[in-house]
């Protein structure tokens, strides 16, 4: 495991701590879990002359679970673990011309400030962001096949690899949670970390909105 990956998760592991460890007579804690799906592109600059390199956005999926803790009925602080599906639809890439659909599946560790608007019911509207650390997991690529119709090709990451193991970024969501503790949400997430692999003419970087359902206790 690289020094980046190791720095990454100590600093998650605090924060998580710190949440956790909020003396019980100060705080309220809430635990939660959600599945949902992610709508994910990647972002593209600085592509070198001569270099041809576009993507779409395609559809992929995540499960979240997280800790929660709110000194007061309208604010908090959050930290979770989630694995996330992200990856785009490559128009133009080392495939050529064909349409590759690339799907990469990240660990993702968030850490948001929570607002919230209590209601009389005792259900309320909140507001997230924040940001992650994300460590890829694995990745895929469908390719086209005049033979098979398609194959699928796995990848890794890693410095020469199809991407970067690390992604930083942030976030921000925003949703309705039920007095019984069902809720959704929807959500954006932005990477600010160049993910192309380092021998890349190009920079590349996460993108995604997504749309969530879970159950808070």
């Amino acid at each position: 495991m690289s020094d980046t990956i190791k720095r990454a998760l100590a600093v998650c592991c605090i924060m998580f701590t710190l949440v956790r460890a909020a003396h019980p007579q100060d705080r309220k804690i809430n635990y939660g879990v959600a599945v949902g799906a992610t709508h994910p592109v990647y972002v593209l600059s600085n592509i070198s002359s001569g270099v041809s390199r576009s993507a779409s956005s395609t559809y992929n999926g995540q499960l979240s679970s997280w800790v929660s803790w709110s000194p007061t009925p309208y604010a908090g602080l959050e930290a979770g673990a989630s694995v996330v599906g992200l990856g785009a639809k490559l128009t133009q890439s080392e495939f050529g011309s064909r349409d590759v659909i690339q799907h990469t599946y990240w660990l993702q560790f968030p850490v948001n400030i929570i607002g919230k608007l209590p209601l009389r019911d005792s259900s309320n509207f909140f507001v997230k962001a924040g940001g992650y650390v994300g460590v890829g997991l694995f990745g895929s690529n469908n390719v086209p096949n005049d033979y098979t119709g398609s194959a699928t090709q796995d990848f890794s990451f890693g410095e020469r690899e199809t991407q970067q193991p690390v992604d930083i970024g942030w976030t921000l969501n925003m949703g309705y949670k039920l007095k019984s503790g069902y809720l959704i949400s929807v959500g954006y997430q932005q990477g600010i970390s160049d993910i192309a692999p380092s021998q890349a003419a190009y920079e590349q970087r996460n993108r995604a909105y997504t749309l969530s359902i879970g159950y808070e206790f």
